[in-house]
C-alpha cells in the first residue's frame, strides 16, 4: 500500500533532472505534445505545484486554495501592486470613529457589489465572514482574533471595534467576503462550489487536482478580467510542469523551480518573471509529545544538517538561507539582529550529534521526518534523514499529500512526526509569520510546534497590540532570540514568489504576497493573450 512513505528515496535528485532536461532536446520534447490537450487561446491554463484543498474562505490555509479563492471572492479591500491596501467591496476608505483611541473602524459597501447569484452584498455577509472563523474554531481565526465585536449598523454599513488597538489592520480588513445564507444552506457543498463576488465563478473543482474558473460576465467591479477562463492544474513534478510549457498544455507554470529556472527560455517560449516576496520554509519540532520534548535531542538534530549546502542546493536561486522566522526583507525592515540569529544556527557536527544524542533519554529507533508532496520539501526532509543517519539514529521521511499534510502537521503526536517541513507565507507584518505559527492559540491548527513558554506567548500577544513600532519590534525580537535559543525551530529559506509565463501572455506581474497570484486584472493592468485587448 502507498501511504506516501519514503525511505530514502525522494523522486528525482535535482541531478537527475537536470540530466534528463540536458538530454531531452527541443524536439524531443515537443513529442510529448500528443500527451496534452491544448487549451483555447482565451483559456489559461497554469500548471502549479500547489493543490486546491478547498474553496471555502473560511478554512482555506494553503496557498494552492487560496490562490483559486482570491479569483471567486472580493474582499472589503485588496492589495494594491504593492502591499497598500484599496478598497473593494468597501466603497471608500475604512473610517475611524472619533472615540478617542482608534480601535472602531466602519466601512461603508458599495451599493452595486454583488454576489455571484444576484443577491446584493450586505452587512450580515462581513460580520458572517470575519466572526465564523473564530466560532468554528478555523485555521483563519487568527486573521480575526483582534476584533472585539463585528456589527451591521444597517445594510450597507459594518463597525469593527478592536479589543486592543492592532496595527496589522489593514491586512485584514483584505479577507474574502462569504455569503452567509449560501455558506449556511450547505458548508461541504459551498467548500467545492462556493459562490462569490469575485470577478471569477467556478466552473469545476478537484480536491488536490485542478480547479477551473471561468469568467463572470456580470462582475461588477472594475477591471474586469480579459480572460475567459482560467485552469489551476496540480503538476507534481518540476520537469513535467516544464514540458507542459513547451507544449503549451500550460500557458504557465509556478512556482519556477530551482531545478528549471535556468532551462525555461532554452526549451520554451516563455519568460520568468520573479519577485521578492513572503513565504519562507522551516524545520518545526513537535514539542508535544516524543523525543524532540527534549530540548538536547533539537540540539542534536540541529547538527545533523548543513543548511547552507541544502539551500544552495535545493533553493538557489529561487530563494536564500533564512536565519530567523521573518523573512529577510522584513527583518530589514524592522531592524531585526540578524547577525545575532545567524549565530544561533548550527553548522553541521555529526560528532557532536552523536554526542548529545548519546547523553539524552532512549529515541525511538526512527525519528519521523513528515513532509508535503513539494519536491523542496521532501528534498529538504530526506537531506535532514541522512544527517540524522549519519549521528546513528533512524530517520524515516514521510511525504504526505497537501490536505493529509495540513492535518497531521498540527496533530501533536509522536506517531506522526517528531520533525515537520513547514511553509509560511504572510504579509509584511510579522504578526502574520508569528502568531499563526508559535503561538499557542493557534496549536493544533496551523501551529504544529505546540510550544508552550508564558514570555514568548505574552510577547506574540502583546505586539500585535502595540501602537509604538519600536515597543513591537523589541517585543518581536525578543520572542523570536527565545524560539531560536530554545530550538523550537530550525528555519530554512524564504522562497521568491515565480511564474514562467508564454509569450502571449501579456501584461502578467507577480504579487510579492503569494495568495495575491495569478494577477488577472488590477488597476490598470489586465492580463490578456495573444495581443488580444
Amino acid at each position: 500500500m502507498d501511504d506516501g512513505t519514503s525511505d530514502g528515496a525522494a523522486g528525482p535528485t535535482r541531478r537527475d533532472l537536470l540530466a534528463t532536461l540536458g538530454a531531452a532536446s527541443p524536439a524531443a520534447i515537443a513529442g510529448c505534445s500528443a500527451a496534452f490537450e491544448t487549451e483555447s487561446q482565451s483559456t489559461l491554463r497554469i500548471g502549479t505545484l500547489r493543490p486546491p484543498i478547498t474553496l471555502d474562505p473560511i478554512t482555506a490555509h494553503s496557498i494552492g486554495s487560496e490562490q483559486a479563492i482570491g479569483r471567486v471572492f472580493d474582499g472589503l479591500y485588496e492589495y494594491s501592486e504593492g502591499t497598500d491596501i484599496v478598497p473593494a467591496i468597501a466603497a471608500g476608505d475604512p473610517q475611524v470613529e472619533s472615540d478617542g483611541d482608534g480601535r472602531t473602524v466602519v466601512v461603508e459597501l458599495e451599493e452595486n457589489a454583488r454576489f455571484q447569484n444576484g443577491r446584493a452584498v450586505v452587512a450580515d455577509d462581513v460580520v458572517y465572514s470575519f466572526t465564523a472563523p473564530l466560532e468554528e474554531d478555523a485555521p483563519t481565526a487568527w486573521r480575526v482574533s483582534p476584533f472585539e465585536s463585528v456589527t451591521a449598523v444597517d445594510e450597507r454599513t459594518v463597525r469593527f471595534s478592536l479589543a486592543a488597538p492592532y496595527p496589522a489592520l489593514e491586512d485584514a480588513l483584505t479577507l474574502p467576503i462569504v455569503p452567509w445564507q449560501e455558506r449556511e444552506a450547505d458548508r461541504e457543498a459551498f467548500a467545492t462550489d462556493p459562490v462569490g463576488a469575485g470577478p471569477f465563478e467556478v466552473a469545476s473543482f478537484s480536491e488536490e487536482k485542478k480547479t477551473t474558473l471561468r469568467r463572470w460576465d456580470d462582475y461588477w467591479g472594475e477591471p474586469t478580467p480579459a480572460i475567459d477562463r482560467l485552469t489551476l492544474a496540480y503538476v507534481e513534478f518540476p520537469i513535467t510542469q516544464l514540458t507542459s510549457l513547451r507544449t503549451n498544455h500550460n500557458q504557465a507554470i509556478e512556482p519556477v523551480s530551482p531545478l528549471t529556472v535556468d532551462h525555461v527560455e532554452e526549451v520554451t517560449n516563455a519568460s520568468v518573471k520573479r519577485r521578492q516576496g513572503y513565504t519562507w520554509f522551516y524545520f518545526g519540532f513537535n514539542l508535544n509529545q516524543g523525543p524532540t520534548t527534549d530540548r538536547r535531542v533539537r540540539e542534536a538534530i540541529s547538527y545533523c544538517i548543513d543548511l547552507e549546502q541544502a539551500v544552495a542546493e535545493f533553493v538557489e536561486p529561487m530563494g536564500q538561507r533564512q536565519y530567523g522566522p521573518l523573512p529577510p526583507q522584513v527583518a530589514r525592515d524592522w531592524n531585526m539582529p540578524t547577525d545575532e540569529w545567524k549565530a544561533l544556527a548550527n553548522p553541521k557536527d555529526t560528532d557532536r550529534a552523536t554526542q548529545l544524542f548519546s547523553e539524552t533519554a532512549v529515541v525511538p529507533e526512527q525519528l519521523r521526518i513528515l513532509t508535503s508532496m513539494d519536491p523542496k520539501h521532501k528534498e529538504l526532509g530526506e537531506a535532514l534523514a541522512g544527517g540524522l543517519r549519519d549521528a546513528g539514529r533512524g530517520a524515516l521521511v514521510i511525504s504526505k499529500p497537501e490536505s493529509a499534510f495540513l492535518e497531521t502537521y498540527v496533530s501533536g503526536s509522536e506517531r506522526d512526526y517528531s520533525v515537520f517541513v513547514g511553509e509560511v507565507s504572510g504579509t509584511p507584518d510579522p504578526d502574520s509569520h508569528l502568531y499563526p505559527t508559535f503561538h499557542e492559540n493557534m496549536a493544533g491548527l496551523t501551529n504544529g510546534t505546540f510550544y508552550r513558554e508564558d514570555a514568548v506567548m505574552e510577547r506574540l500577544a502583546s505586539a500585535r497590540h502595540t501602537r509604538k513600532r519600536e515597543q513591537r519590534r523589541r517585543r518581536y525580537e525578543a520572542a523570536i532570540t527565545r524560539l531560536l535559543e530554545d530550538r523550537v525551530c530550525l528555519p530554512i529559506c524564504s522562497f521568491e514568489n515565480s511564474f514562467a509565463v508564454a509569450a502571449d501572455v501579456e501584461q502578467f506581474r507577480v504579487h510579492p504576497i503569494a495568495q495575491v497570484n495569478p494577477r488577472l486584472a488590477a488597476g490598470e493592468t489586465v492580463v490578456t493573450m495573444g495581443g488580444d485587448a
